[in-house]
């Protein structure tokens, strides 16, 4: 029988032929160590050199809105850009790839200058990879125009009869009748014993025809009165939609209210300033015009308050749990008229 025996210059051979192995291996982890540094590193800074690209496109594109918005501007404005852009990268340089202008628009691309041979951005340890560079942009959009605080309610309710410290949660915002009117907690003066509070006017604002929304110019937010004490006609479909929906309890339906602090003129001239919105939880609303949907709806809750707070018939107004109090800026948004000036500038991308 043969036995297989290992010699002392075997051993030694193995060993020599052991570390062989050693260094391609080190070199294939080699490969893998830069790869992971490169993700550590050169991602690191490429996520820095986009938030530089992208403040500067959102700085670039506020500031030509907020000039052009002055003063008219032709479509190119890559000169006006420059500046804006640069002063917002650590080396200040940034490159504005386009910068236009169009129907009120700013659109703005940054990206990073070109260098030798055409490279962009330069990576570190991706060059072992075979990765010298990548192109890196950003972009940003801002709009420009006459500022509305738009699209609420044409029904405005006074100061002192919709609670001025907004500390109630559910509450009765009447637009007309004085049982409110008459309590000294809302310290409301009013002209007339039915609780008008300009003659002629019942709180319902003046309208574009055949919507139930009215629009306030927040530099000059004198609006004037529908006169009648009816529930405007252009709402019924409003109203009707907003009662199927709150059929449901388990839905909410949520308007902003205007509160005017002010009024002036009388009848078909009566004017009302708005001072603020209340946004509310729709719970209800007893409006005249009918006993029923459009005109009248009430949730139980609704109720309940309505006799808590002993209101007549003749008390017209709606039922909210309040939410907040927007003020006539936070409510803006562009596109109302530019006849007073009211001029504003947001980024909308």
């Amino acid at each position: 029988m043969w036995r297989i025996t290992r010699t002392p210059s075997d051993a030694v051979d193995n060993n020599e032929n052991e570390r062989g192995v050693i260094a391609p291996l080190a070199a294939i982890l080699m490969v893998a160590l830069l790869g992971f540094g490169a993700l550590a590193v050169d991602v690191g800074a490429m996520y820095s050199e986009k938030t530089q690209l992208q403040n500067g496109a959102d700085a670039a594109a506020l500031g030509v809105a907020q000039a052009c918005a002055k003063t008219p501007c032709a479509v190119d404005q890559k000169v006006k850009a420059a500046p804006l852009a640069n002063g917002n990268a650590l080396d200040g340089s940034s490159n504005v790839v386009s910068a236009t202008v169009n129907a009120g628009t700013v659109d703005v691309t940054t990206e990073t200058p070109a260098g030798a041979g055409g490279e962009h951005f330069s990576l570190y340890l991706a060059r072992v990879l075979g990765i010298n560079s990548v192109e890196i942009q950003a972009s940003a959009q801002a709009k420009f125009g006459g500022i509305s605080a738009g699209n609420v309610l044409p029904l405005s309710f006074s100061k002192c009869e919709s609670d001025p410290s907004f500390s109630k949660d559910l509450q009765f915002f009447p637009e007309h009748g004085n049982t409110l009117a008459s309590k000294p907690d809302y310290e409301c003066v009013t002209s007339s014993s039915s609780g008008l509070e300009v003659p002629g006017g019942f709180g319902w604002l003046d309208h574009p025809a055949g919507v139930c929304n009215v629009t306030v110019d927040i530099k000059n937010p004198w609006v004037g009165t529908n006169t009648g004490q009816n529930y405007d006609s252009d709402c019924a479909t409003v109203l009707n939609q907003w009662g199927a929906v709150l059929a449901d309890p388990t839905k909410t339906v949520d308007i902003l209210v205007p509160i005017f602090d002010n009024v002036r003129g009388t009848g078909a001239g009566a004017e009302f300033h708005i001072e603020a919105f209340a946004q509310i939880s729709l719970r209800g609303w007893n409006l005249k015009g009918g006993s029923t949907l459009p005109g009248d709806f009430m949730t139980a809750e609704a109720t309940t308050l309505s006799k808590s707070l002993k209101l007549k018939n003749s008390d017209n107004g709606i039922f909210g749990r309040f939410i907040k109090k927007v003020s006539l800026a936070e409510a803006a948004t562009l596109g109302g008229p530019t006849t007073y000036g009211s001029l504003g500038v947001t980024l909308s991308k």
